[in-house]
């Protein structure tokens, strides 16, 4: 209720400054809107003034002028002049409306924005009345009426938001017609040549029915001619021919006309047996069932099918009854004779039985027949496969049996005819193949079997090519290689065999397996030798290739001795060697390949004729090997054996990795300690610009101290050892960081019963400072309940009338500042809560009776509420002062409007002075007049004309309840209904079969 008062207020608020903008107040008579002082009570009882009229909301004396001019438009929309009517006929009416009478000088309003309800009753003047039309015409023609029926219409008024009441009911009677066309008429009995009909009454429409006329059509389909005119509603119709079809429909007068015929029936006259039909005809035949038709003649109206299987002994038995000229008969043994006959009915009995017709399924296609199956050895290119019969033949002999081979390549036909063996020739050695059989029959062809899988016998594989060789030969060594041989004899080539023919003609197998190349050794250098190669798989060997002939090369040198090595220093040094026996070639060059401790491999250091090498870039007090190889035409020779020799110490490595972290006074250093090469680090010199370096001890971290804040520093490290100082290292740039800031200022901006606004600093955060506030807890500690970049914070969910004590601090990047001095602050009383509006009830002429929704008390404070009456042209006064909830108000004027609202007043119990809460939403009412009200008129706008109210939940969800509950009794019951059709339309099935 308070919503939609809240809303109605809005309303007027803004129509109210709309026509304010439009000029609809702006009136010459009326005296413009004067300034009122609005005195209204603060929180804490303080009263303000304001002299200053506010123009975005009107005052309560300008709303209760625009709800009172809304009054009075509502009464002259009352003012609606009666409808006129006229052209009244016997289904329509024309309604002619006048707009309402209202004063042109007060309002301005088009006639067109009125808008206009029709309200009609047909059940009497005190009838139900039903909204026949809605819009703005002010002629409407009423349609679709009863003749001859007594209307009662009112007509209602509305313009936007307001509706007036609706005039009285004006009285009009609808002519009389011609009646409604009747009924078909139904059949009562009827023999070979006669029908008798009968009908039911019809709608007289104000006038009663003098004669009905009935025709019927001869039967000829020539047109109608008339059978019976009379007021009986039964005829019978005789001299008609039996076995005939007959229309007939009727019509119905009165004194103003004659109405529509109606829809026309057919009906047939009896007639004799049909005659013996002819024998029933087959249409289509199948495996398992027969189509089987027949002709339908004159005086035919269903038809008796039956069925006669000698094999049962049964005889003849019903298969369809029915209307249809086929019927398919289902579930027959495959090529089996049956016999039918055929019987014609109608509503006279049933005809001879026709001569009785004999009809045969088709036969079946056979099944496959089983996997085909070897017989006697495979050989390699033949084999003989043999089958059986399949299990089923479809009811009809096997004519021919049909073989297919498959090489891989996809199935080919092998054989047809009736065998049931056959020999596969011209076959593939080694090769895998799949042979499948179908038969035939009258039925048709059946799937093939399942496929018998053979594979035919293997051979040696064919002769390879000759061997080729790969690269140059070697002096006792060389290598061959082959490829496969053309053919593989059927099966996989498993292993090669490859041969060496001395000069001696004497031959050894030299290799055996199943790669396509080998290195043959153990060769004299400089020797003719021939080659040969072979295939060989599960059968055997193939013959051996053509011969390939080859030379061995020249032999390589031998190796060196061990080289000697002198160290000049810690960082080079002298590799000497003696040249080896060369081997019948000469040598062409030395590979020098050396190794450091740290290496896992020997890398070459040098390659050409000198017998000796100066190296250098070395490590001090590292272990270095060194080997040396002879080169000539031949290849390389072996390696010599390894000299070693270890490097003398030197100073350290310049330090890397160096790691820096900085405050604002201080520079944190890490680094990785350097190579001491062959001598230990003894300590370290740090340069940071200054002309005096800082020696420390071996460490790998220290802190620089006493630094400038905001400075840019170089720093570099140097190591030391007992040989001496090391290279400095590369320079590290490291800037130490601001100080942290101050604190800020803590002040309260905003007091509450329940929270504190703070608020710190100038309003500016330009070095986007983080603020963290803190509040002491009841254990003396103190919480933190912000951390942010903003000047201002509000702490909610305190307690009323209590001290908190709290602190601040800012951090930066330079880290977190000192700690503010500790602030205390204290919350206020709260003042009580707003109360909803008055209710008012047993409104008099001169009193009411006020209550209102009292609050709780606050721990031991007491509550005491101030009622406040508003009139026209007054401000709003005390009228009631206490601890009551409810005020008997008297000394009211008679039909005037007042508004009321009430606040609640805390006494504190501690002394320190009320604590007045904020008034409730105004409530209006109005006082009785001393004019009577009528009480039909009051009955009526009650019973005919009150506004539907709004729903609650429970009353929708009992609403909704009942709705679901009548549609489930509804479903289940057309469900029954679903179900009793369908098991009676199966019995009906099952007594036809």
């Amino acid at each position: 209720m308070e919503g939609r008062a809240s809303r109605q207020r809005e309303k007027i608020q803004r129509k109210y400054l709309q026509r304010l903008e439009e000029g609809h107040y702006q009136n010459q008579n009326r005296p413009p809107p004067r300034s009122r002082v609005n005195k209204q009570k603060g929180m804490n009882g303080d009263i303000h003034s304001n002299s200053t009229p506010c123009p975005a909301a009107p005052d309560t004396g300008q709303i209760q002028e625009l709800e009172e001019e809304r009054k009075i438009l509502q009464q002259q929309l009352s003012n609606m002049p009666e409808p006129a009517v006229s052209e009244v006929e016997s289904r329509s009416a024309l309604i002619q409306l006048a707009p309402p009478e209202y004063d042109q000088s007060e309002f301005e309003i088009d006639p067109g924005e009125f808008r206009y309800e029709l309200l009609l009753s047909d059940k009497g003047k005190e009838g139900k009345y039903k909204l026949v039309y809605s819009g703005d015409a002010t002629e409407i023609t009423l349609k679709d009426l009863k003749p001859a029926t007594d209307y009662f219409l009112r007509v209602c008024t509305s313009l936007e938001d307001l509706k007036g009441k609706p005039t009285k009911a004006v009285q009009f009677t609808t002519g009389t017609c011609e009646p409604d066309a009747p009924v078909p008429p139904k059949l009562s009995s009827k023999t070979k040549t006669s029908i008798t009909l009968k009908w039911n009454a019809t709608c007289e429409n104000g006038s009663k029915v003098t004669t009905y006329m009935l025709d019927y059509d001869k039967g000829l389909g020539d047109g109608f001619v008339e059978a019976y005119n009379g007021l009986q509603r039964q005829h019978r119709v005789s001299k008609l021919q039996a076995s005939t079809k007959y229309m007939f429909r009727v019509a119905a007068i009165n004194n103003v006309g004659k109405s529509q015929y109606s829809d026309p029936v057919a009906f047939y006259t009896s007639g004799s047996v049909p005659n013996q039909p002819d024998p029933p005809m087959l249409s289509e035949a199948f495996v398992n069932s027969l189509l089987i038709s027949w002709i339908k003649r004159p005086n035919e109206d269903s038809f008796l099918l039956q069925m006669e299987d000698e094999l049962t002994g049964h005889g003849f038995i019903p298969v369809y009854n029915g209307t249809n000229l086929s019927y398919k008969i289902k579930n027959l043994r495959r090529n089996t004779d049956y016999k039918y006959r055929l019987a014609a009915i109608n509503d006279e009995g049933q005809s001879k039985w026709s001569e009785a017709v004999s009809y045969k399924t088709l036969p079946d296609r056979p099944s496959a027949p089983p996997k085909p199956q070897i017989k006697g050895k495979i050989h390699a290119h033949s084999f003989k496969v043999v089958w059986e019969p399949p299990k089923d033949n479809g009811g009809s002999e096997i004519t021919k049996y049909i073989v297919e081979l498959n090489d891989g390549k996809g199935y080919e036909m092998l054989y047809e005819g009736s065998d049931r063996e056959h020999i596969c020739d011209h076959l593939i050695p080694g090769h895998t193949y799949q042979v499948r059989v179908a038969c035939c029959s009258a039925g048709g062809r059946s799937e093939f079997s399942d496929p018998c899988i053979t594979t035919t016998q293997a051979v040696p594989p064919g002769q390879c090519q000759a061997p080729k060789l790969q690269g140059k030969p070697k002096a006792t060594s060389l290598h061959l290689r082959w490829s496969y041989p053309e053919y593989d004899g059927g099966a996989s080539i498993t292993e090669f065999a490859a041969q060496l023919i001395s000069p001696d003609n004497t031959s050894r197998e030299v290799y055996k397996g199943r790669d396509l190349d080998c290195i043959v050794a153990g060769l004299s250098p400089g020797r003719p030798y021939l080659f040969q190669v072979r295939a060989i798989n599960r059968v055997g060997g193939g013959p051996w290739s053509e011969p390939l002939e080859v030379v061995s090369g020249a032999g390589v040198p031998d190796p060196p001795k061990a080289p000697m090595v002198i160290c000049r220093s810690p960082h080079s040094a002298m590799v000497n060697w003696e040249a080896p026996v060369n081997n019948g070639a000469t040598i062409t060059e030395y590979r020098v390949e050396w190794q450091h401790k740290s290496d896992l491999d020997f890398m070459q250091l040098y390659l050409g004729p000198n017998l000796g090498h100066e190296v250098k870039g070395l490590t001090a007090a590292s272990l270095y090997s060194f080997r040396v190889q002879a080169i000539n035409s031949a290849g390389a020779g072996p390696f010599s054996p390894v000299a070693t020799t270890v490097t003398p110490p030197s100073s350290p490595s310049p330090v890397i990795h160096i790691r820096s972290s900085a405050t604002a006074t201080t520079i944190y250093l890490t680094w990785k300690e350097p190579n001491c090469n062959g001598s230990d680090i003894i300590g370290y010199n740090l340069d940071i610009g200054e002309k005096q370096l800082i020696s420390i001890g071996a460490i790998t971290e220290y802190t620089i101290e006493e630094l400038a804040p905001e400075t840019s520093y170089k720093i570099r490290v140097q190591a030391v050892n007992g040989i001496g100082v090391g290279a400095f290292s590369s320079p590290v740039k490291v800037t130490t960081r601001p100080l942290p800031p101050n604190p800020s200022r803590l002040e309260c901006v905003s007091y509450a019963p329940n929270s504190l606004k703070l608020k710190w600093g100038d309003g500016r955060n330009l070095d986007l400072l983080t603020y963290t506030l803190e509040m002491e807890k009841e254990d003396g500690n103190f919480q933190m309940v912000y951390q942010g970049t903003s000047n201002s914070y509000k702490i909610n969910k305190l307690q009323e009338m209590t001290s908190y004590d709290l602190r601040l601090f800012a951090s930066n990047a330079a880290g977190s500042g000192p700690y503010s001095e500790v602030y205390t602050f204290t919350t206020l009383k709260a003042p009580p809560p707003a109360l909803k509006a008055p209710k008012v009830q047993d409104v008099q002429l001169h009193s009411c009776f006020v209550e209102w929704q009292g609050c709780k008390p606050v721990g031991s404070d007491t509550i005491s509420y101030i009622l406040q009456l508003y009139c026209r042209d007054q401000d709003f006064r005390q009228v009631y002062c206490g601890p009551e909830s409810q005020f008997f108000l008297t000394n009211l004027n008679p039909k005037t409007d007042y508004m009321l609202r009430v606040c609640a007043i805390r006494h504190c119990s501690d002394g320190s002075g009320d604590v007045i809460g904020a008034f409730s939403p105004s409530h209006t009412f109005m006082t009785q007049g001393h004019e009577p009200i009528s009480s039909s008129d009051t009955r009526v706008s009650e019973t005919k004309f009150v506004e539907p109210k709004q729903l609650t939940d429970q009353q929708c969800a009992v609403i909704i309840l009942c709705a679901f509950v009548f549609l489930a009794i509804l479903v289940a019951i057309l469900l029954q209904q679903i179900i009793s059709w369908s098991s009676g339309h199966s019995n009906r099935d099952e007594d036809i079969l």
